[in-house]
């Protein structure tokens, strides 16, 4: 045990010298050594004390040591030692294979004895550290009380909220909601989940609406297994489409999901995916309870996808829509085939999409993997009136694209290209142009504390005919600068553009500060100061200050807020001023209740009318919300392998608008509602108003983190669309947040 206490806390030290998740969290011992031998009597007390400012702070990076084969093993001898390689520092195990065979340690249960005699006769004694109350030691979920409780896993959770709203221009409103979710783990039929939703809103008294109830209703059965190879998932509710990422999506196009409410299902071998899925079309309620409102429209899907005995894959997907107010009747297919390299570093994929309307196309898509360098690129043909499910895809183009990307340890580079044309058929009633999208950017690390970067891009669109209109163009160069001092990270960005449309000519330049403060370890926070202005098409400046900070006062409080201000003056005229701040905290009151609450406030002056009015509008929110949550029951464990965890998270995170590409939100970056995030390729959460979502009870241990690329809003998309992998402490939080990228840059 003190092994493993030892090698956890060599990993500390390796995120103290370089940048890591736990360089916020953990502080080392100003006179820690740089080698440690396990001799008898060591305890993990002592061993964090030598290399920790603060012992009790261990738990908080359990599991990051890769160096140790299994962690429930300790051997009296093992040297631990910190080294320097390549001007970074990195933990190595030094042992003695002689002294596993003779003094061998086994970790048991906490609380019980942990004395095993030895070849030589000598015991050893690892003493448990004493945890302050409230707390447990790691693995607390193994207690007797625990293995008592009935086997399978569940957990219960209710949660009210009420939001009230308050605009000068429609006066109060209100919403009131309840949502419950249940799941529970089986033995036979896999993992049940239930949720259910409930709110009812009473508009202001200006308002011509009356009061309104909704709610939404979901139930899921994960993992259920048909025979020893085929699973199957179920869902029924309120739900959302979805074909086989073989089939959907690619580098530039992506086919689009939609919400239903219906039911559907996924039944899967390794080799073989099939997707069935079948109800009437809706919405998402703007409310902050999830609520569904059917639209118009009913769909029904078939997919399939399998894998043959070489390194090919094909690929199908089919819907029927009926009845919709948006488009027409259609019955539209979709097929794919791939090869996949044995190495997985080439990758070659043809997409054919027909429909009953006329519609048609097809694309190419390539991606190699050549030592640092990464290409993609493809070719596309999208016939006018393409419609999939409820939506007109992008249509009536062709063109090309590629992308090269090199990454390094201390630098990158992309470069890309995009040509498109529209018109395809060359009709006279329809503008005619060719587009061109050139860029270049990179970024180096010139030291460990600096590193710089840019980009020049062009976009030039070139009339075909009359009614194209003229030529317009936009060349933008940008650049900045990053250095890590003492007091945080500053970043600085300088553009200019030079921008032609209709035969006129503009400029547009800009500055950007952003910093991060790293003032306690607590405590993050952001600030950022931007200044724009354009001259020749359209008069403007506009100066803003953005503050972002969040505060972990301790485990089981938080607060955050936010704010910003800014002043713009177009074309001479009286300026305009928007102020904006947020407010929230977070309080988990007892060991199965949390509060959160949130306040903003927003204020809106605007340019005066003929009399020299000026309009104003002020806005205020409250969210209140109350949250108790039940676990019960113990993990499955089967002879053989283990269904289960000993222990429980919480995975949250945030999505946002990574407009500079560093992937951490600063202040000046805008959150992205509405997205649709997935665990483990299952669970599912929507990003609220500030781009939040949560996952909680998570089972400890590694999961993956995943987003549907056709979903997000244009043009912005993943650098990676890999699933993003998290590992979940035991009783800890993960935060994650995942930046959306411009895909035109």
């Amino acid at each position: 045990m003190a092994v493993q206490a030892c090698t956890v806390l060599l990993c500390t030290v390796m995120a103290c010298v370089t940048p890591s998740l736990f360089a916020a969290d953990v502080a080392l011992n100003p006179n820690h050594p740089d080698r440690h031998e396990m001799d008898k009597g060591d305890t993990r007390w002592d061993i964090s004390s030598l290399f920790l400012r603060d012992p009790w702070l261990w738990p908080e990076i359990w599991d990051v040591n890769p160096q140790i084969d299994n962690p429930q093993l300790i051997y009296r001898g093992d040297i631990l030692k910190l080294v320097n390689v390549d001007g970074k520092a990195e933990q190595q195990l030094q042992r003695d294979s002689d002294a596993k065979l003779s003094q061998q340690i086994r970790m048991e249960d906490p609380g019980a004895d942990t004395t095993e005699v030895a070849a030589d006769g000598s015991g050893y004694v690892d003493q448990l550290i004493e945890f302050p109350e409230g707390t447990a030691p790691l693995g607390d979920e193994l207690h007797d009380e625990l293995r008592e409780q009935p086997e399978g896993f569940r957990v219960y959770t209710t949660e009210y909220r009420h939001y009230q709203e308050d605009r000068d221009s429609t006066g109060n409103s209100f919403e009131d909601g309840l949502i419950f979710n249940a799941r529970r783990e089986t033995r036979h039929y896999g993992e049940l989940e239930l949720i259910a939703t409930a709110r009812s809103d009473r508009p202001s008294r200006r308002s011509t609406d009356g009061s309104s109830t909704g709610g939404r209703l979901t139930a899921r059965q994960y993992g259920f297994a048909l025979t020893e190879d085929w699973l199957m998932d179920n869902s029924g509710g309120v739900l959302r489409s979805d074909a086989d990422s073989l089939v959907s999506s690619s580098f530039r196009l992506n086919l689009p999901s939609t919400l239903l409410s219906g039911a559907k299902t996924w039944t899967r071998t390794d080799s073989t995916e099939v997707r069935v899925s079948a109800g009437k079309i809706g919405t998402l309620g703007t409310g902050r309870i999830e609520d569904f409102s059917t639209t118009s429209g009913k769909l029904a899907a078939l997919g399939l996808s399998h894998a043959l005995a070489t390194r090919w894959s094909v690929g199908a997907h089919m819907i029927a829509l009926n009845d919709s107010d948006e488009v027409r009747d259609h019955e539209t297919a979709a097929m794919a085939l791939q090869y996949l390299s044995e190495d997985e570093r080439h990758r070659y994929a043809g997409h054919v999409l027909t429909g009953t309307r006329g519609g048609e196309g097809a694309w190419l898509d390539g991606d190699n993997r050549l030592g640092r360098w990464r290409h993609r690129y493809g070719l596309y043909w999208l016939e006018p009136n393409m419609l999939w499910s409820d939506a007109s895809l992008t249509d009536d183009q062709q063109g090309l694209y590629t992308r090269s990307e090199l990454r390094a340890s201390r630098y990158n580079v992309t470069v890309g290209t995009d040509f498109s044309q529209n018109n395809v058929k060359d009709r006279d009633d329809r503008p005619e142009s060719l587009s061109t999208n050139l860029f270049i950017t990179g970024n180096r690390r010139l030291r460990r504390e600096t590193s710089a970067g840019g980009t020049v891009s062009l976009n030039h669109v070139d009339p075909r005919n009359d009614l194209a209109g003229e030529d317009a163009h936009v060349l933008r160069l940008s650049s900045y600068i990053q250095r890590r001092f003492r007091p945080g990270t500053s970043r600085l960005e300088v553009f200019v553009a030079d921008i032609e449309d209709s035969g006129d000519n503009g400029n547009a330049y800009g500055l950007i500060w952003d910093q991060d403060w790293e003032l306690l370890p607590a405590l993050s926070l952001s600030t950022t100061l931007e200044h724009l202005e354009s001259t020749g098409l359209d008069d403007e400046r506009s100066n803003r200050v953005s503050i972002l900070f969040r505060h972990e006062v301790s485990p089981n409080f938080n607060w955050n807020g936010s704010g910003s201000y800014t002043h713009r003056d177009r074309d001479n005229r009286v300026d305009s001023d928007n102020y904006n701040a947020t407010l929230g905290a977070a309080w988990r009151f007892l060991p199965e209740w949390d509060a959160r609450l949130d306040l903003t406030w927003t204020r809106a002056e605007d340019d005066a009318d003929l009399l020299g009015n000026r309009f104003k509008e002020t806005e205020k929110t409250l969210l209140l919300s109350i949250r108790h949550t039940r676990k019960r029951g113990r993990p499955m464990v089967v002879a053989g392998q283990k269904t289960g965890s000993s222990g429980f998270g919480t995975i949250r995170g945030q999505v946002f608008f990574d407009d500079n590409r560093d992937g951490v939100r600063q202040a000046g970056e805008r959150a992205a509602s509405g997205v649709f995030v997935y665990l483990d390729r299952r669970h599912e959460r929507v990003t609220d108003a500030d781009g939040s979502f949560e996952y909680t009870p998570v089972a400890a241990g590694k999961h993956t983190l995943s987003l549907p690329v056709e979903d997000l809003p244009l043009p912005w998309g993943l650098d990676d669309e890999r699933p993003i992998p998290v590992n979940v402490p035991v009783r800890g939080t993960r935060e994650v947040q995942i930046g959306l990228t411009r895909i035109d840059e």
